[in-house]
């Protein structure tokens, strides 16, 4: 008869299928020399010759799944009964052998952990489905927790799940029973990033006393981001660790408060985190695949208790090793001056793992079409503390292949400060390349550029039938499957729009470099007023319209005078556009909705609500212009005068000959800079369409996880929410929560500066008490006013006209609000970002990446910007 129980290391991992995904990792772990804790494996035909003998065969799990339906009492019953049966002979005298080995071994306690056949598995995880005990002391209790482990085949949600995978999947559950490890810290890390898809890093969580703590998601721990091919810290963030689960002496566990001090103390030491990170390397080395690894430290001891596959990996995996040779990670330049703006503040799982593949392809072109090689594996885009990142060491290193343009150049434009450590790529890099690429650079130029307003056109009404057919789609009547094609259209639509704006964004960047680079050479230190000047009220400026079309709005209202005081008095949290009087204006309103509602404040995080579900923006802005009077057709003027201007001293400055293709490049950056605005907000409201997927996903999960909670996809990867809608069974609850838990984290976190070498400090920057902060100019001219700091929609109601708006990123969301203000502040942003080109077409003054604005500044401040010198004074409070 064969072995009831094999000592762990003496299981064949490849002849092991019958002993559970779980004992078969245990044993290709242990046989390969990781540091396992002493377990024993039993296989899957003991609990089916128990069920055998304990239950009548319509009770057996095969024939559950193939009854029509089963109640949960009848499940419940036949538990019961499992749990109560006596054990044979044959299968307590193995434990108490295998108890008395790991005795003899200097066990104390044990865990008993379930090890079902179809958990742990490319294919199929079934995370969190069966049970594992832990700190039993003695025979009886390890004995009572096989049962326990073989009755959670009648739970429920197991036999949905077995059901869905289909009748050929195997149904036993085998048993490991393991040395307890009365860890002192303990938790998981990922052998590549699971959430960016980044296998060149290593990420560790780790916390205090047990890692069922962390796994579950019940404390915050500390979050370790490890560079492998360097062994170089990336990031570290130090989670709450309020709670640890310790080993109770009598047995089971117990909840213990940690000190204070332990709290805001880093768990791991230099010395624990290289040897993880080591055996992150190994162990993915061993299994040739990414892995989630639980691990413990016990008496300065590291154990490895479990390893399985990332079951969803994320959206692709980066090569660890650099092209020829490792890169220093402490002098790599990050920097989100221009991207933070496009998706401020932290980014949920499921905006990253749509978005960061997005930029980065965006990245990859725009670089294509100026003439640059870029490296297969080179790291565009990083993630820190959830804020979207990018990597200026690796930009500086592609752009310095075009010998007349350096580097400082780009970054001046999207708001980055230049640091020395840049020099260092730029030297290195040669333009030889570049040259011989030149003749097809020039050609690919000419014919995208040639067929381009082409392809805008047909691109239009293929977007306009899409978005239709789109929005006449009611997800919440979709089957699974039709919601994941709607998923997998969407993302469709998504390359389609992003690959033709990014087309007109790599020729705007080009015509950029270029003009400016002419600026500097022929207007010296005009140059940059110029360009300003040169680039205001370029009109039919797609993100600056909303704002107009509210301003006409109050106009319709202040002839509707009870309409008008429902806007002024009213809750604007309870307002809606169907709570206001009948009229020209609430028409006027839901065209407004149904044309832009798909805006909101930062527009490009998916989990972020639109115009048309909050309109508090909205409202708040209509407020602002019933308070008073702007002219915009003198401003109109004023901007036409200053650009007439601006073009005229910029013509006197070329040399003659040059004079016709400065014009004609000046032409071709306006009308880029139109085109991508325009193309931006088709971007926006495809992003809307991913919104409503992942409402009606979230909704789905939470009836049938309501632990879940109302918005799980949200901190899901795209992957994970694919494999949830092919699988309904799969269960995500303790992953969202998890990934809530650091989510909430690291929106606590001060954010870290916009430009960082290496990693962010741990001593963030901490507000000026200077009367004078620099920025960068955005909008000419001078304005006081007193400030108003903005943080999200819900704050906008204490807006008042004439107000300077002081907010971290000025996204398009706040657009609206800008021409009620007599000047803008933002903490991002350059030249080039979508704030700086509505404000100057709104003619409104304003100062741009200015360093901790929202803490340097105080509500009520009076202050005076100054959008020519990219100044604020503090003029008193």
């Amino acid at each position: 008869m064969p072995r009831v129980l094999k000592r762990i290391e003496s299981v064949v991992p490849r002849r092991a299928s019958g002993y559970g995904g779980k004992a078969r990792g245990l044993a290709a772990l242990a046989r390969a020399g990781f540091p396992v804790p002493a377990a024993y494996a039993m296989p899957g035909w003991v609990g089916d010759s128990f069920f055998s003998s304990v239950l009548d065969i319509a009770d057996r799990p095969r024939a559950l799944l193939r009854a029509p339906h089963v109640s949960d009492a009848r499940l419940q019953a036949i538990a019961e009964r499992v749990r109560e049966a006596t054990l044979p002979q044959d299968v307590v005298r193995s434990v108490t052998d295998a108890l008395l080995a790991m005795r003899d071994e200097g066990a104390t306690s044990f865990a008993v952990r379930s090890s079902a056949i179809h958990e742990d598995q490319e294919g199929a995880s079934a995370a969190g489905m069966h049970l594992t005990l832990l700190n039993l002391m003695r025979e009886d209790e390890v004995l009572d927790a096989i049962k326990v482990c073989w009755s959670s085949l009648f739970r429920p949600r197991v036999l949905s799940y077995l059901r869905a995978l289909g009748e050929e999947i195997p149904v036993s559950v085998g048993v490991v029973i393991q040395a307890m490890v009365p860890a002192e810290v303990s938790g998981v890390l990922f052998t590549a990033n699971p959430l960016t898809g980044d296998a060149g890093e290593v990420v560790i969580n780790a916390a205090y006393g047990l890692g069922s703590s962390v796994v579950d998601g019940r404390v915050t721990p500390d979050t370790y981001r490890v560079d492998k091919a360097t062994g170089q810290l990336r990031d570290r963030v130090l989670g709450e660790k309020a709670q640890q689960t310790l080993l109770d002496r009598s047995g089971g566990v117990r909840e213990v408060a940690v000190a204070p001090a332990e709290r805001e103390a880093p768990a791991l030491s230099e010395q624990q985190l290289l040897q993880l990170t080591e055996l992150a390397t190994r162990v993915e080395s061993h299994f040739g695949n990414a892995r989630d690894v639980e691990w413990a430290f016990a008496e300065h001891e590291l154990y490895v208790l479990q390893a399985r596959p990332i079951v969803v990996p994320s959206m692709r995996t980066r090569r660890s090793s650099r092209r020829d040779r490792p890169i220093d990670r402490r002098k790599i330049v990050w920097s989100n001056a221009n991207v933070g703006e496009a998706l401020p503040g932290v980014a949920t799982p499921f905006t990253w793992s749509v978005l960061s593949q997005f930029s980065e392809l965006g990245f990859r072109r725009a670089f294509g079409a100026m003439g640059c090689a870029v490296p297969r594996d080179a790291e565009l885009v990083g993630d820190f503390r959830g804020r979207i990142y990018i990597n200026l060491t690796e930009f500086s290193a592609i752009l310095s292949q075009i010998p007349w343009i350096h580097p400082a150049a780009l970054v001046r434009l999207g708001g980055g400060q230049y640091a020395s450590e840049l020099d260092e790529v730029v030297a290195e890099r040669s333009s030889t390349g570049f040259f011989l690429r030149l003749p097809q650079t020039v050609s690919r130029y000419a014919r995208e550029n040639f067929r381009l307003e082409a392809r805008v056109d047909e691109f239009e009404m293929y977007f306009s039938d899409e978005r239709m057919r789109m929005n006449g789609i009611d997800p919440r009547l979709l089957e699974p499957s039709g919601l994941d094609r709607m998923l997998g259209d969407v993302e469709h639509l998504l390359d389609e729009t992003g690959s033709i704006m990014l087309t007109a964004y790599a020729n705007l960047l080009s015509a950029v470099l270029v003009l400016t680079g002419l600026l500097r050479a022929f207007a010296g230190s005009q140059g940059s007023g110029f360009y300003r000047e040169l680039l205001s009220g370029l009109q039919d400026v797609a993100s600056a319209r909303p704002g107009f079309v509210l301003w006409q709005i109050a106009q319709l209202a202040r002839d509707e005078p009870e309409l008008a005081e429902v806007i002024r008095t009213a809750d604007l949290k309870k307002l809606t556009v169907s709570n206001l009087p009948g009229g020209r204006t609430r028409d006027a309103l839901t065209r407004f909705l149904q044309d832009y509602g798909f805006r909101g404040i930062r527009e490009a995080e998916i989990a972020a609500p639109r115009w048309s579900e909050d309109p508090m923006l909205m409202f708040a802005t209509l407020r602002s212009h019933l308070g008073g009077t702007i002219d915009l057709v003198q401003r109109g003027r004023d901007l036409q005068f200053v650009r007439e201007e601006a073009e005229e001293k910029l013509k006197k400055s070329v040399p003659f000959a040059l004079r016709p293709a400065v014009a004609k490049l000046l032409d071709l950056v306006r009308h880029f800079t139109r085109m991508r605005e325009h193309l931006r907000g088709h971007v926006v409201e495809v992003l809307g369409m991913f919104r409503r997927v992942a409402l009606e996903a979230s909704r789905r999960i939470e009836a049938r996880e309501p632990e879940a909670g109302s918005d799980a996809v949200f901190f899901l990867t795209l992957g994970e929410v694919r494999r949830v809608l092919y699988d309904e069974n799969e269960r995500v609850a303790i992953r969202a929560q998890r990934r809530r838990l650091e989510y909430d984290r690291n929106r606590a976190l001060p954010e870290p500066p916009a430009t960082f070498v290496g990693f962010p400090p741990d001593d963030l920057a901490v507000a000026s008490k200077a009367k004078r902060l620099r920025g960068l100019a955005a909008s000419r001219g001078v304005a006081e006013g007193r400030v108003r700091i903005l943080r999200d929609a819900s704050q906008a109601a204490h807006f008042e006209r004439g107000e300077v708006l002081v907010v971290a990123a000025a996204d398009t969301g706040w657009a609206p609000l800008f021409l009620a203000a007599s000047g803008v502040v933002t903490e991002l942003g350059g030249p080039l970002s979508h704030a700086a080109i509505i404000l100057r077409e709104y003619a409104v003054p304003a100062v741009v990446n200015v360093a901790n604005a929202t803490r340097s500044l105080c509500d009520g401040d009076i202050v005076r910007i100054d959008g020519d010198a990219g100044t604020v004074e503090v003029l008193g409070a």
